[in-house]
């Protein structure tokens, strides 16, 4: 039962960190981004090309990926975001919404439409204790969530 409640507690800090992307960008911009998944989305791809496609180390390309989707973050927002301030909430609505439509295709069309994986230092690791089996990477989700 624990082992379930441990592994439930991980899908929530996953869900709790997506909420607070959302409110940390509305409180920020006052906008509401529905491309924020999409960039995350391409920051995974990034990675994955980084580790799986040029075999970087797996935090190396983790921290690549991150500055990258930074760089990238910051000309959206300089470049297609800040253009909409001002006008109606519609407008934003529907640029974000189309900015994810474009980051998909590009994904789908650049890595294909099935899913990819690369292996992290927690794959297929698991800890054992008080008769419960729990994922490494369940653990590691918690404890980078809090």
């Amino acid at each position: 039962m624990l082992q379930l409640v441990i592994n439930g507690a991980a899908s929530g800090c996953i869900y709790g960190v997506i909420a607070l992307g959302f409110v940390l960008i509305y409180k920020a911009t006052e906008m509401i981004n529905f491309a924020q998944g999409d960039l995350m989305m391409l920051g995974g791809f990034a990675a994955f090309s980084l580790i799986a496609g040029f075999g970087l180390n797996y935090w190396l390309g983790a921290f690549l990926a991150i500055m990258i989707m930074a760089v990238f973050g910051f000309l959206l927002d300089a470049v297609v975001l800040r253009r909409v301030i001002g006008q109606p909430q519609f407008a934003v609505v529907m640029l974000t919404l189309g900015l994810g439509f474009i980051f998909r295709a590009f994904a789908g069309i650049t890595f294909g439409y099935g899913s990819v994986g690369f292996a992290t230092p927690f794959t297929n690791k698991v800890e054992n204790f008080a008769g419960m089996t729990i994922g490494q990477d369940s653990l590691s989700i918690i404890i980078g969530t809090v």
